[in-house]
């Protein structure tokens, strides 16, 4: 239930279904909304931040940190006040506010006190939540500018993630419309060619048209064409499950088809059993429960109707039906080329019309052989009307020509292998781009008699650049979360652009003064492509600053009729530019650095084009502020190992001095070299940022103070282990060691121990460490059980006191068990 106490813009329609649109709500956590939380709360140095979106009754959060719960009621947020405003809500004190000073977890766990919120809105400008931070202490003086800028620009970064994830998603989606598009085209072609070469044979003609249909629309189990003959209709060439009820004759006032027929218009049917115009006695028998049809007319005459079926409810769905009319339409024209083929034999004004009124480029090319009997080349022989329109060509110009003539520079590719279908008469499908047209095609090429092949083909130029941007988006976030240089960065975005966009020259530089110069550094070139890296003036190439000044982009298809460079292009050509895109890196609202992109020949950047580079551009700040975070992370966790190790080297120093006078010297020496292990772990540790330690190396760090290395054998997979975990290792194999040198297999020279570790799995995996002695002296159990050293070892690995000692003759033998999951570092 939502109360009375919530502002009015947490309902309003437009900015649920502007929130509904992400599709992200209860879904699982994920690493690119984790990153951003912990960052927001590093930067404003507070325990608690959130990515929280506002629902009709509840604010969840998509990532959190400091925050158990995943959601709460509209009564217990504060996110909600966020919704009406421009920029970020700070409450220094949440106690002191009449608007959530009654607050449940205000008043009580987890008491909070301080809040800071920035929108999340959507390109519309809808706020549908907020990227919130939260302390359990007032902040009088709230955020400082800086972290104030931080937050704001991790709440951009959130909403690039779900626009990113949302277009991932559209992308998936229009996958599976295009297969299922790209398989009825192609049953709707089979099916138009089937037709062409019937010769008048009305049968094959209907099978034909039923078996392209139930191919087209794969949840048809059964179909038919129901011819009309008088007041009845009569299946002819039924398929599938309807294929013994050849001839079967149904009333027009008691069927689906009749219906159709009758009316006139498609019908669409969820379930026969509860459709008024179909017997049911007839459903079991024809294995029918749902339905589409649609009427086969000529003109205003009814000639029947094509029906597909299914058992299950509701198979079907409306574009099902449309695009049965499509085959409805071809069974129409089957029947009129029947009639048509009685009274004329025509073959070259069918296949004309066939041939022109082709959407899709249709082509007749034959090959060309040199004297040896070699394919060097092919000419056109036929084209139809399609096939100027995709290329941009006059097709009356390329009859009887060679391709390397009508299309000069054209890939080899493109001779060679259709020369390959003419030699070996096997067609091909291919998906490739004439560079020279700037234009990709998609087709399927097929061999005719002698040296001659057709294809067919449509221009995917759109569809494919959209896939390459998509694919480039994606290696670059990849490429950016690994890397870790800013100059690394630059480079592999530079890179990833120029090959994406089929660009000559991309790179990155940074922005000198009032928008005065700029330093390029290296950059990405195209075979033959001078780099432009080090310093330029922008005055020296026209009226490029402008744009930039104001944080916007600035985009040139000609620098020969450009405005702003048409007056002095000689600069810019002079460096191999003939169209370009400046695409500013913002901070504060100001361009500080410019990701460039150019080609040595005129072009025309889309729409499409220039919001890849902008989501490039964006990325790239993100990376590189991504990268400033880390450094002083690791800056922060150099400072922390190094005093950290100082007081265990004071801890040492005090314990030295306090027990000095103690005459009893081995307690005092086992406790230093107690301190000493643990200092050797935190070294291990140190290397890592405290993160995880490898296995085998904290062995090593601790057992080389006991003897020499060549004493142990370890054996067993080198795990990356929790600090936790390394603290316990470390103390455990130092007293165990200890030990052996005391009482063990290393008081004798010629004493071994052998350590060896391995994971079981069962129902919770299990990490098994066995301590192994050989070649010491006899050992017998200890008659007490011992001192702070044997706790230790009883209270085997990270506290789970499974441990199993065994005190053999030839040597002390020791298993220790625990919990795989509590000395592996956890990865999320």
């Amino acid at each position: 239930m939502v109360s009375s106490s919530v502002p009015p813009l947490v309902l309003d329609p437009q900015r649920l279904a502007a929130l509904d649109g992400f599709d992200i709500l209860d879904t699982p956590a994920e690493e690119g909304f984790d990153d951003l939380v912990n960052l927001a709360a590093l930067a404003c140095g507070v325990p608690v931040a959130l990515v929280s979106l506002v629902d009709r009754d509840r604010q969840w959060f998509k990532a959190r940190v400091g925050f158990p719960p995943c959601e709460t009621d509209l009564n217990s947020s504060v996110c909600k006040f966020v919704l009406a405003e421009p920029d970020i809500l700070q409450v220094p004190d949440l106690l002191a506010d009449p608007r959530t000073a009654a607050n449940p977890l205000v008043t009580g766990e987890p008491f909070i006190r301080f809040y800071a919120g920035a929108p999340l809105r959507t390109q519309d400008g809808i706020t549908i939540g907020s990227l919130c931070v939260i302390d359990q202490q007032p902040r009088p003086e709230g955020l400082t500018p800086a972290q104030q800028d931080a937050l704001r620009r991790a709440a951009r970064q959130v909403m690039t993630q779900l626009d990113m994830r949302r277009a991932i998603q559209q992308r998936d989606a229009l996958r599976v419309d295009e297969t299922g598009a790209f398989r009825a085209r192609e049953a709707l072609r089979d099916t138009q060619a089937a037709l062409a070469i019937v010769d008048g044979d009305l049968p094959a003609a209907l099978r034909h048209v039923v078996t392209g249909a139930m191919r087209a629309i794969p949840a048809a189990e059964g179909g038919v064409v129901e011819l009309l003959d008088g007041a009845q209709l009569v299946y002819h060439t039924p398929a599938g499950t309807l294929a013994p009820h050849a001839g079967l004759r149904l009333s027009l006032t008691d069927s689906l088809a009749g219906h159709c027929a009758t009316t006139r218009t498609p019908q669409r049917m969820d379930d026969a059993l509860t459709n008024p115009h179909v017997r049911r006695d007839l459903c079991d028998q024809l294995k029918l429960r749902s339905a589409i049809a649609v009427p086969v007319l000529r003109g205003d005459t009814v000639l029947g109707v094509l029906k597909l079926q299914s058992s299950q409810v509701a198979a079907f769905t409306d574009a099902d039906l449309a695009l049965l009319g499509l085959f409805a339409g071809a069974t129409t024209a089957s029947l009129a080329e029947s009639e048509a083929r009685a009274q004329t034999r025509s073959q070259a004004i069918y296949w004309r019309g066939l041939f022109d009124r082709l959407s899709e480029g249709f082509m007749i090319g034959e090959v060309v052989r040199d004297t040896a009997g070699q394919i060097t080349d092919w000419q056109f022989v036929e084209v139809n009307p399609a096939w100027g329109t995709l290329l941009g060509l006059e097709p009356a110009t390329a009859i009887g020509r060679s391709v390397r003539d009508v299309i000069p520079g054209v890939e080899e590719e493109w001779i060679s292998e259709f020369a390959q279908v003419v030699e070996t008469g096997e067609a091909i499908t291919f998906v490739r781009e004439v560079q020279t047209l700037r234009r990709w095609y998609e087709g399927r090429a097929f061999k005719l008699d002698g040296d001659r092949f057709g294809t067919i083909f449509l221009d995917v130029t759109q569809r494919v650049g959209a896939e390459l941007r998509r694919n480039a988006l994606l290696q670059l976030g990849d490429g950016l979360r690994d890397l870790t240089t800013t100059a690394d960065m630059t480079r592999a975005a530079a890179e990833i652009v120029g090959r994406t966009l089929g660009a000559t020259r991309a790179g990155f530089g940074r922005i000198i003064g009032d928008v005065e110069e700029i330093d390029v550094e290296p950059d990405w070139t195209a075979p033959g492509q001078v780099s432009i890296a080090g310093r330029h003036r922008f005055d020296a190439y026209g009226d490029l600053r402008t744009p930039l000044r104001q944080g916007e982009p600035l985009a040139i298809n000609d620098v020969t009729t450009d405005p702003r460079t048409a007056a002095d292009p000689a600069a810019l050509q002079a460096i191999g530019v003939g169209a370009l895109v400046n695409m500013p890196v913002r901070e504060r609202g100001r361009a500080v650095a410019m990701f460039i992109v150019h080609d040595v020949h005129p072009r025309v950047w889309t729409a499409e084009e220039l919001g890849f580079l902008r989501n490039v551009a964006d990325r790239l700040e993100a990376g590189v502020a991504r990268v400033r975070a880390e450094e002083l992370q690791g800056v922060l966790n150099h400072e922390l190992a190094h005093r950290l190790k100082n007081t265990l080297a004071i801890v040492q120093s005090i314990a030295s001095s306090t027990l000095r006078n103690v005459t009893e010297r081995e307690p005092v020496e086992a406790f230093e070299r107690r301190v000493l292990a643990l200092s050797r772990a935190h070294d291990v540790l140190m290397h890592k940022s405290w993160t995880a330690a490898k296995m085998r190396h904290v062995m090593e760090s601790v057992l080389a103070m006991q003897a020499d290395m060549d004493r142990f054998a370890l054996d067993g997979p080198d795990l990356d282990i929790s600090p936790q975990a390394a603290l316990s290792l470390s103390l455990l194999l130092h007293e165990l060691a200890t030990n052996a040198l005391k009482y063990g297999a290393l008081s004798a020279r010629t004493g071994k121990v052998r350590i060896a570790w391995r994971t079981e799995e069962g129902k919770a995996p299990t990490l098994v460490l066995d301590w192994s002695e050989s070649g010491g002296p006899a050992v017998t159990p200890p008659s007490n059980r011992g001192g702070f050293g044997s706790k230790l070892i009883r209270m085997g690995l990270v506290g789970t006191r499974v441990a199993d000692l065994r005190y053999d003759p030839v040597g002390l033998q020791a298993e220790f068990r625990a919990p795989l999951a509590d000395v592996q570092v956890q990865v999320h």
